[in-house]
């Protein structure tokens, strides 16, 4: 059964991207104002993204109540509806909240979980082994994605533990990688399974990524401008080097234009210039004083068209 939905996710999210959506907020900056998400994912969905990445570093999930966390994980399911892939973060620094959200996750029709390491204190390779499997089996017919992005959780998942897992975890689906070395995301990719997915996160080495062997992409701009994204995973799926490297080139000027330490805050008010009112960072991320948008939206005119499907 669980093999099947990991075969299922695979063809699903392969060569293209599934954004890691922003968090909409109540004023205070730690409610989830659910009543947002349909514009939201309606935006991302009629812009041709292939899948979502809920309450993962760009949907702020770690900085949630559990109990907010869980709402906006059944919101997000429900509205979707089975229209394409939901993956659900549950990964905490207390374990047994970790295994409630993805208990809870499992319950609610989640089609992946993903799970960040445990943070800030270092751990031993077991000890992440031992995180995993408890998430696993609390979720014993769920895909699990590991979710590996050490250089804000200061521990990662090396090649050694990725095969390790694999051979433990039946329900392993793969990882989805923010790391910034490419040779390490690479032995990554090697070392994952042929049935598993790997999901790349480093946006300013997108295409080299996929041209490695990444399955696609979960990015953290493309929640608010996921034009280049989908472009660039359109051009690599057509064997398009040429499209591909413009669209690198127009992602590598948009990521430029987020002001240093307010990528989060600048994401949601990029939304909100976009029509999408996000809301602000939880406090105290602070929020960009000056528009986005405007500067940004001139640089998507250098995109190659992209067809759509039907």
């Amino acid at each position: 059964m669980v093999n099947g939905k990991i075969e299922a996710l695979k063809v699903r999210l392969s060569g293209g991207v599934a954004p890691a959506m922003a968090t909409p907020l109540d004023g205070d900056g730690y409610a989830v104002n659910t009543a947002v998400l349909p514009a939201l994912i309606d935006f991302l969905m009629s812009a041709g993204v292939k899948g979502l990445f809920v309450g993962g570093t760009t949907g702020e999930g770690i900085l949630l109540a559990a109990r907010e966390r869980m709402r906006l994980h059944e919101a997000v399911v429900r509205y979707v509806n089975g229209r394409f892939p939901v993956i659900v973060h549950t990964g905490h620094n207390r374990l047994e909240t970790a295994v409630s959200l993805t208990r809870h996750a499992e319950e609610i029709g989640a089609d992946a979980i993903a799970a960040v390491t445990p943070y800030f204190y270092g751990v031993s390779e077991d000890a992440l082994a031992a995180y995993y499997h408890a998430l696993a089996a609390a979720a014993p017919n769920t895909p699990l994605l590991l979710y590996d992005i050490p250089q804000l959780a200061v521990n990662g998942i090396t090649p050694t533990l990725l095969r390790r897992l694999s051979q433990e975890l039946p329900t392993l689906a793969g990882l989805k990688t923010s790391r910034p070395d490419v040779q390490v995301v690479r032995q990554l990719i090697d070392a994952a399974a042929e049935h598993q997915i790997v999901l790349a996160g480093n946006e300013s080495a997108a295409l080299g990524l996929l041209a490695l062997g990444a399955d696609g992409l979960i990015s953290g701009l493309s929640t608010a401008v996921p034009e280049p994204f989908v472009a660039l995973t359109h051009a690599v799926s057509q064997g398009n080097l040429a499209d591909g490297q413009q669209c690198q080139r127009v992602i590598n000027k948009l990521l430029a234009c987020l002001p240093a330490g307010e990528r989060i805050g600048a994401i949601k008010r990029i939304l909100t210039e976009r029509g999408i009112p996000a809301g602000t960072a939880v406090p105290p991320r602070p929020m960009p004083h000056h528009p986005i948008w405007p500067t940004m939206q001139p640089l998507l005119t250098a995109l190659p068209k992209v067809e759509k499907t039907t």
